[in-house]
């Protein structure tokens, strides 16, 4: 356990200086934004490397939930971060700290969060899993599934909408944003509670929740809907409104005014 966790930190400390390093000449921080999906599937892939577990279903099964989820994120993000510039939240972090500030607070934090986030993962190869998938584990992959398939359609009709200059200032509530104001982070959120519950149905390590109950704390209250809530509701109009009348973050219909 000790010896995976020190080939994550190791391999995320390493790209992360490089990215660190990258910026202080592009000036794009927000780099780093694109890795964190992708650092998880690098990262367990890095350990079935080490460990040699390509014949466990188990494994092949993380491989491929973390690669479908953190690739299409990653590259999601960096088509959208192309058309833009640097996101703001690293802009205030280097004009108050400088650039030693987005070292020590952004990317320190996330090399941390990505070894926290993958424990159930690292517990699961721990415990050498064979055999075939128990019930539980098959309701995680489906909860999993189901979580990049939401977090999926929400960024892809945020996407259109905003592609469509007649949009410009206009508050997005259609599809799944109807139901929900942030359904992108309430998918997010499913795929690391059904892949708490997959790897559970191995190693039966209930510690292991520490994931999903992060990543959710951080989704609703750190770098995601709080976060967000601030900005949005001074620059839309009717943003009010959708508030009383519309879930903040889980898929629900819409409450009576």
């Amino acid at each position: 356990m000790i010896e995976n966790l020190f080939i994550i930190l190791a391999i995320n400390t390493f790209v992360i200086s490089i990215l660190w390093l990258s910026q202080l000449k592009t000036r794009r921080a927000d780099l780093i934004d694109v890795y964190w999906g992708p650092s998880f599937f690098i990262s367990i892939l890095a350990v079935a490397i080490k460990d040699n577990s390509f014949q466990s279903m188990a494994v092949l099964i993380s491989l491929a939930l973390l690669g479908v989820w953190g690739l299409r994120l990653g590259i999601y993000l960096l088509l959208r971060n192309s058309k833009k510039e640097e996101d703001i939240r690293y802009v205030k972090i280097r004009n108050n700290i400088g650039d030693i500030g987005i070292l020590l607070q952004p990317y320190l934090i996330q090399i941390i969060l990505i070894a926290v986030v993958l424990f159930p993962f690292q517990v699961l190869m721990l415990s050498n899993p064979t055999g075939g998938i128990s019930l539980i584990s098959k309701i995680g992959v489906i909860v999993a599934i189901l979580g990049i398939v939401i977090e999926s359609f929400a960024d892809y009709q945020l996407s259109n909408f905003k592609a469509d200059k007649a949009n410009i200032g206009k508050l997005m509530d259609k599809g799944l944003w109807y139901y929900s104001r942030h359904p992108n982070y309430f998918g997010d959120s499913l795929f690391w509670w059904g892949s708490f519950i997959f790897c559970f149905g191995f190693s039966h390590n209930i510690i292991s929740i520490v994931s999903p109950v992060l990543m959710t704390f951080f989704l609703l209250r750190v770098s995601g809907v709080t976060m967000l809530e601030r900005q949005i509701a001074k620059k839309k109009s009717g943003y009010q409104e959708y508030i009383k009348t519309t879930s903040s973050f889980i898929l629900l219909p819409k409450f009576k005014k």
